[in-house]
């Protein structure tokens, strides 16, 4: 049977499932789920009590979180442990990253970017200040390796370059006071040529639906550009 992927476009968590499904050559079955009542709904909630996106069912196994996800993917699917190593210290290190993201990196983008376009108002008064320790974290991490995880390419790489897609579809590139970041932002992008395949259309549904929530509340689109 087919393995059904249920997700949205503009998700990046389901970006970055959908990127590793495309490097390992498994393919999906894909049923967009909206965000509206129906997730907190059966059938779906039967499939995701958590009631979010991404969720997987494969031949009656259910799971959800994308980085649970992708790291079944690999471990099931995969023709060798590259992306999520078997040896023990590899992969607490892919591990560490990858909690890193979800704890951390993406939470703070949660808290800064998300409350505007969701609320009309700006999200905890020292959400900012987290979004820029967080990046100088990752922009350290990066100055003596190639990859988040260490000397190869990862899941957690894979992760944490769909989570960046938040703050960009806000206008918020500017990477001049982290240059590792960029640094490997440009090196990801050469070497993953699924993710260029894959986020263009959900990216600029990310944007679109940044500019209209923020428009909804009367707020500037470019408010994110001035910050």
């Amino acid at each position: 049977m087919p393995i059904t992927l249920y997700e949205n476009p503009d998700s990046p968590p389901c970006m970055s499932v959908r990127i590793v499904a495309k490097m390992i050559g498994v393919q999906f079955d894909l049923k967009q789920m909206d965000y509206d009542e129906n997730m907190r709904k059966e059938p779906y909630i039967l499939i995701n009590p958590a009631h979010t996106v991404p969720a997987l069912d494969d031949d009656g196994f259910r799971i959800w979180e994308s980085r649970a996800i992708m790291g079944y993917l690999v471990q099931n699917y995969g023709k060798d442990d590259s992306l999520y190593p078997k040896d023990p210290k590899k992969r607490a290190k892919v591990d560490n990253m990858l909690q890193f993201d979800v704890g951390n990196l993406y939470a703070s983008f949660a808290e800064y970017f998300y409350p505007p376009a969701l609320f009309g108002h700006d999200g905890l008064p020292e959400a900012k200040d987290k979004v820029k320790d967080r990046l100088s974290v990752l922009n350290t991490i990066l100055s003596d390796q190639p990859y988040v995880a260490g000397d190869s390419l990862s899941l957690a790489d894979v992760s944490i370059r769909c989570s960046l897609l938040t703050p960009a579809a806000c206008g918020h590139t500017d990477y001049s006071e982290y240059p590792n970041i960029r640094k490997w932002i440009d090196k990801f992008q050469t070497e993953v040529v699924d993710f260029n395949e894959i986020v263009p259309e959900g990216f600029k549904l990310l944007q679109d639906w940044f500019r209209q929530g923020l428009e909804t509340h009367g707020l500037d689109p470019n408010l994110f550009h001035r910050k």
